[in-house]
Formats: structure tokens, sequence, C-alpha cells
């Protein structure tokens, strides 16, 4: 017992000796927080920076705190919409009294623009992009099936990327991306395959539609122009999206000078082809890669280049095809059935390299150099046998009809297209601008074409001839076709405002020649716009001008017919 009493005792020593350093050894600091106009801020947090001792302010703005003593205290008072303030307090001891005052924090907030909805004025629509994927087509969102809704245009094959405008022909529209002029490949003639369109929609900016009565910068086809941009990205991006007929890869990544953007496509419609009425094995591929560099040299000077591979294969080999017509008291039934395949390779490749240089804040020139090759090949040797009966009936010997053909082709084209041009624009006050441009473009075609049909009908060869076997269609083509063409234009664009509404004109002239048949073309265009002041929701256009179109070598090679003997 006398040794836990002596313990006792010396706690009890210590404790008389250690409290008495440790009350000295504290800083109470207390005070009360308010705003500019003298009001009690709450819930201000109060703090001594470098330790983990605080508080917050009551409803009256009176905080209190203890910290332990050192040369220099430094009390941080913070609250969300002020600012933060900072008190050193030097040498402090015992209670300190420290109001403080604090100033209200203001940020400057981005600029906000309220505009109404743009009203077209001019032959170009603008088309929002953001709706490609929401478009309805078997691919997923492409922007030739986006443009199909628009008043106009129609498209008849939902595999194929061909449209027609009032009522034209496919071969009747312009494609542009980044004012490169798109070539479609020239063999192809049936929806399946044709693949994907050349616009991959991952790399879409901004769209641009005419249905008619477009500018003189475009150029000479006859229903529509479709002008694509690619966009510039300035940081990491990317995007994927797949389903059972294939999937899109796109990357890009930008920064001040340097943009990239890379797309990669595959698509295999064989599930969708499987259903048609003709039977068969369907094994399509399709695969596409785009790229879009751009580089800032400096403040005047940029670069870009577009590329694009493209190579699809199309393998058919058909079974057998049924089909049934005629009146419900009069039904028949056409069947078929093949023997035979068909192998299809288009290949294409596009290259483009621009510069863009701003002579001042109203001027800027472009130069586009581009070339264009593509490899087509079509092969197939297909024989059928086919019958005509009543419908519901298949009594051997009660066939109403009986016979055969047998299709051939092998055809192989080359096709090469180089352009070089200079463009401009100045600008002579903010509501006058005037566009100008000269180019050149070669082009080389070398095509090997040889098809024939041969049709039999109840043991006769069609047509009928006593003393040789004669082909209901034959075709042979053997051509090698180099020209050049020649073209410019000048176009003005005016925006007016006056009291009676606001104006836009646009008018101008394009010329072209065409080494081939040396013909020169001349086309005046002209397009009026106007919103009236006393009804600004209504919108009026008016455009007019004459369109040629010089035909590419699909419209304008010969045909020898039935030269087979």
């Amino acid at each position: 017992m006398s040794i836990l009493r002596h313990i006792i005792i010396c706690i009890l020593l210590i404790s008389g000796i250690l409290l008495p350093v440790t009350a000295v050894g504290q800083v109470k600091v207390h005070g009360k927080i308010t705003d500019t106009k003298g009001e009690p801020i709450e819930f201000a947090t109060v703090r001594v920076e470098g330790t983990a001792v605080g508080t917050a302010s009551g409803s009256d703005g009176h905080y209190s705190l203890s910290c332990a003593m050192s040369d220099t205290i430094t009390i941080i008072f913070s609250c969300i919409g002020y600012r933060e303030e900072k008190r050193r307090l030097v040498g402090a001891s015992g209670e300190v009294a420290l109001n403080m005052r604090m100033q209200f924090d203001s940020e400057m907030l981005q600029q906000v623009e309220v505009a109404e909805l743009k009203k077209q004025t001019g032959s170009i629509a603008i088309i929002d992009a953001s709706q490609l994927r929401s478009s309805p087509d078997v691919s997923g969102g492409s922007v030739e099936s986006l443009i199909t809704t628009m008043a106009g245009v129609n498209s008849s094959n939902e595999m194929s990327s061909q449209y027609s405008v009032r009522g034209g022909s496919y071969d009747e529209n312009s494609v542009y991306i980044n004012d490169i002029e798109i070539y479609r490949p020239q063999l192809v003639s049936a929806g399946q395959q044709e693949g994907m369109s050349i616009v991959n929609p991952d790399l879409v900016g901004s769209i641009g539609f005419s249905t008619g009565g477009y500018p003189a910068e475009y150029g000479d086809k006859m229903s529509s122009v479709l002008d694509i941009t690619y966009r510039e990205v300035d940081s990491f991006e990317g995007s994927l999206s797949g389903s059972l007929m294939g999937g899109a890869l796109s990357l890009g990544q930008g920064s001040n000078r340097f943009s990239q953007l890379h797309g990669v496509r595959y698509k295999s419609a064989s599930s969708l082809l499987s259903s048609m009425d003709t039977k068969g094995e369907y094994d399509p591929r399709y695969f596409d890669y785009q790229t879009f560099l751009t580089y800032k040299f400096s403040d005047r000077l940029k670069g870009s280049f577009l590329g694009n591979i493209s190579i699809n294969n199309y393998v058919f080999t058909p079974v057998n095809r049924t089909t049934t017509f005629g009146t419900s008291m009069d039904a028949r039934q056409f069947t078929v059935y093949f023997d035979g395949q068909e192998k299809d390779r288009f290949e294409t490749y596009l290259g483009a390299l621009s510069l863009e240089y701003r002579v001042n804040r109203g001027t800027a020139l472009r130069l586009v150099a581009s070339s264009y090759l593509t490899n087509e090949l079509v092969a197939y040797d297909i024989s059928g046998e086919y019958w005509l009966d009543q419908a519901g009936t298949s009594d051997i010997g009660g066939e109403l009809g009986v016979g055969r053909y047998r299709e051939h082709a092998r055809n192989r084209l080359k096709a090469s297209v180089m352009s070089f041009a200079i463009k401009g624009e100045s600008a002579i006050n903010p509501r006058h601008t005037l566009g100008y441009g000269v180019g050149i473009q070669r082009e080389c075609v070398m095509d090997r074409s040889r098809e024939w049909e041969l049709r039999d009908s109840a043991g006769f060869s069609i047509p009928v001839s006593p003393t040789e076997l004669s082909m209901v269609y034959g075709l042979d083509s053997k051509h090698d076709v180099s020209s050049l063409r020649f073209t410019a234009f000048l176009q003005d664009a005016w925006r007016l405002s006056t009291s009676a509404g606001f104006v836009t004109v646009n008018a101008g002239v394009r010329m072209c020649h065409w080494s081939f048949n040396k013909e020169t073309l001349v086309s005046p265009r002209v397009s009026v716009g106007f919103i009236p002041e006393e009804h600004p929701g209504w919108a009026f256009r008016f455009a007019t001008g004459l369109y040629y179109q010089s035909p590419f070598y699909k419209e304008y090679r010969m045909a020898v017919a039935d030269g087979f003997g």
C-alpha cells in the first residue's frame, strides 16, 4: 500500500506542475465574421494553417477556437461565395479578438448568345450532323439516308447509298468532301455490290446540301450538291460501334497546331442479303479507312491532308429464285435454278493535299491537289434453267414453258483522276464577298469489258437463226482514254438589310472546257433570298441558271451489241 500511495502522490505532483504550463501554452482566438454590408456570415470556416484545428461561425457570425502557442499563427477564413482571407498573428498569447469582413467572390461567366432558328436564304441547306446516328438505314447511320428524308430526294434501294433528286439519275449528284469531288466506282450495277457510303459519319463536322440552284463554285452535275466538311479536333476523342453487320472505330487527337482524325469501318451484309428473293450464298465484305490531318504552320498558313482506302469484295453463288405473279383466278409461278458464281472487287484510293493561306483579315487563298484511283473487276458465269407453271401445281409435263440462259462477264476498269485547283475568297466589306477559282483535271481510263448472254427457250436459241448461234445481248469494250478538263468560276455574294426586309443575292458564272470533245460550257447562275421585315417568320428563295453536265467515261463509252457469232 505504501508503494501505491507514493505512485499516486507522484502523479498528482507531475499533473500540478504540467497543468499551468499547458494553460500557458494555449491561444484562444475569437471574433465575428461579417460581409461588406456588416451582415453576419453563417457557416464560414475558420482554421489554423498547417493544422487540423478549425471551427465554423454560428448564425450570428461569431466563432471561437484554441490552438497551441507559436511565433506566427496563420488563421484562414473561407466561405462559399466569398474570397478566401488570411490573417497572421505574431507572438500571440492568451485571448485574441480577430474580427473579419469578407468580400464577395465574383466570377466572369462565359458569353451567352440568344438567337432564333436560322432561316435558309441561300440554295445550300445546312443539315444537323448530330442526326446521323438516328437516321434510318441498314448501315446504322449515313449521310445519304439522312438527306433522303428531305423534299425532292428519293432512294429506291435501302442497301445502296445512291439517291435521286427531283427525278434525276443517280449520276447527276455531286459529292464533295473538304472541297474534293468524290467519284463512285463505274462498274457497280446493283445495291448489294456497292458496300458503304464514301462519307464516314464519325468524321463529319458539317453537312451542306442543295437540291438545285447551287452557286457557281460547285461542279457541273445536274441535280444536287452534297458538301461534307470533316471536323478538326482539339483533344483526344474516340468512338466504337458494332452490330451483326460490322463495326466502326474512330480516333482523334488535337493540339494548338496539329489535329488528326482516323476512321476504320468494316461491313458484311450477308445476313441481310440472305433474305432476298434470289436464294444463295452471299459473302460481301467491305472495308474502309479514312484519315484527316491538319497542321498550322503559322497564324496565316495551314495545311491539311485527306486520305481514303476502300476495298469492296462481293461474292455471290445463286441457288434458286421463285416469283409468283398473275391474278387470283390465274396465278402463275416462275422458278429458276442457278449454277455458277459472281466475284466482284472494287478498290478505290483517294489522297488530297491542301494549303490555305490567309493574306489578310478579309482574303484567303487555298491550293488543292488531289488524286483518285480506282481498280474494278466484275466477273461472273451464271447459268439458269427456268420453269413457268400454274401456281400451286407441280405435275411433271404440265409446265407452261421451260428454258435456259447463261450470262458471262469479264469486265476490268482502271481509272485515275488527278486535279489541281486554286480557290480564293475576298471580303469587300462585312456584307459583300467575292469568290473565285481556277482548276485543271487529268482523267485516264483503261477499260477492258466483255459481256454476253445466251437464251434458249423450248430448244431454240433467241434470236433464232438457222445457220449460227447468236447471243441475245453482247458487249465488247476495249478503250484507253486520256483527257483534260479546265474549270474556272467567279461569284459575288451580297447580304443587304433594307426597309422591306433582309435580302441575300449570289450571282456567278462557271466555265468548263473538255479536251475530249473540245467543247466549252458557260454556266451563269443566280439565287436570291428574302425575309420580309413585317413577317420575319417567312423566307422566300429563288434560283435559276444554266446547268450543263459533262459526261464521265461511263456515260460516253460506245457499246457494241450482238457482236458475236
